[in-house]
């Protein structure tokens, strides 16, 4: 018997109303297993354990270092299938220990988290050492995902085993509860340096913005620009809440390429202090775009930051192509550096009185103004480079602006 048109219409509108009702994601496998390639992953490593932290108790594998969940329950997301559908979490704090570790060896531990529920989880993260152990706290209190085009989505963390935890062949991690339900983690990778290169090492800071930047799109390229150059290492973290972390100091420089939006990422106190004193040590940054925006909430930032954006001005002209001239043909960024010609938005919309020095500018067509584009803060301590150019992929793309990026990046860390 063929069923009739009445009935099929009920099926197909129950369906419809089932896979719209599913939670954000649900309609997709999500995939967020880190592969070898992956551009977070520093150039010179390797994954040498990876762990699901739902699927696995241990990393599987003969030898070797090894992650080893030691508390955390088992839990699935509805809806969302994939290594970052489920989780392990607790009420208190997860924790997982390495073991294995090579003490003549350089690691960093990855980490894979997700609000995906949208339950308001916080947490933090302290290492353990010793017998018996004692716990040191290793990033301050964040929100357990990251923002792209709006939306919330998994973050990837990178924790350097550096300082008191270099050399130890094994330690301890506790992802802690602030607030919300529990603490959760939903992957641990733990890269190993293979390669006996010594290079500078630069991390790019990311992991929210306004929905018209969409990070996850333009920080592969942003990393592949740098890379080119052979003497930085190049890696990705995926929350500005490392700047607050005493791992920072494993980092010469670092590249802010976020805008938070203190209403669904705020940013402690803590967290730009951390960045303050990581400059004021001898340490480099580069902004990016609209990281002219992080820090609303904190009025000191423009102390750092040189110029920051003021929502009051006019933003930037519409996107399209103008020119860039440089205006300081001595720095070591823009020396020899001829003009060029760029796709971008030409921001209008800086405010401050931190001494800087222009590096290059362009003129606005709706204004006649000229408009600094690129410019460095005159910090004795540290060095900081200041970028407005980058809104998208094809921005990224225009040769001018490639090497203005390179160049900076060397120059944050220390090179000539």
């Amino acid at each position: 018997m063929k069923p009739n048109a009445a009935f099929l219409y009920c099926v197909f509108t129950s369906l419809l109303f089932i896979l719209f009702s599913l939670p954000l994601g649900a309609q997709n496998t999500i995939t967020s297993a880190i592969a070898p390639d992956d551009p977070v992953i520093p150039n010179g490593y390797r994954i040498a354990a990876y762990l699901d932290c739902g699927a696995q108790m241990q990393s599987p594998g003969e030898a070797g270092p090894y992650v080893k969940m030691i508390t955390g329950e088992t839990f699935a997301f509805p809806g969302i299938s994939g290594p970052i559908g489920d989780c392990a979490w607790d009420e208190k704090q997860v924790e997982a220990e390495l073991t294995g570790l090579d003490p003549k060896k350089e690691y960093v531990l990855g980490v894979t988290w997700w609000d995906a529920d949208k339950t308001g989880r916080c947490q933090s993260v302290k290492f353990g050492i010793g017998e018996p152990i004692v716990w040191t706290p290793v990033l301050p209190a964040t929100q357990a995902c990251a923002f792209n085009a709006g939306e919330s989505t998994w973050a990837r963390l990178q924790l350097p085993l550096t300082g008191g935890y270099a050399g130890k062949k094994q330690l301890r991690v506790a992802f802690v509860h602030e607030t919300g339900p529990n603490a959760v983690v939903n992957e641990l990778w733990l890269l190993e340096k293979t390669e006996s290169v010594e290079r500078k090492r630069v991390l790019i800071v990311t992991g929210d913005d306004y929905p018209g930047h969409v990070w996850r799109e333009t920080c592969p390229p942003l990393a592949g620009i740098l890379r080119e150059d052979a003497r930085l290492e190049i890696a990705i973290t995926e929350s500005p809440a490392i700047l607050g972390s005493p791992l920072l100091t494993h980092y010469d420089a670092v590249v802010l390429h976020f805008k938070n939006y203190a209403e669904r990422l705020p940013l402690s106190k803590e967290i730009l202090s951390g960045l303050e004193q990581y400059v004021n040590s001898g340490h480099g940054m580069a902004m990016v775009h609209f990281g002219c925006g992080a820090f609303q909430e904190l009025p000191d930032f423009v102390k750092i930051a040189g110029r920051i954006w003021n929502p009051s001005k006019r933003g930037h002209d519409p996107y399209g192509a103008f020119d860039v001239r440089i205006t300081e043909p001595n720095h070591p960024i823009t020396k020899d550096m001829k003009p060029f010609t760029t796709q971008d938005e030409l921001y209008t919309c800086l405010d401050g009185a931190t001494p800087i020095r222009v590096l290059c500018e362009a003129t606005s067509k709706v204004d006649q103004q000229s408009y600094p584009m690129a410019f460095v803060v005159d910090n004795p301590r540290g060095r900081i480079f200041h970028c407005l150019l980058g809104h998208d992929v094809k921005a990224f793309s225009a040769p001018g602006v490639h090497e203005l990026y390179r160049r900076a990046a060397a120059w944050a860390a220390g090179l000539k």
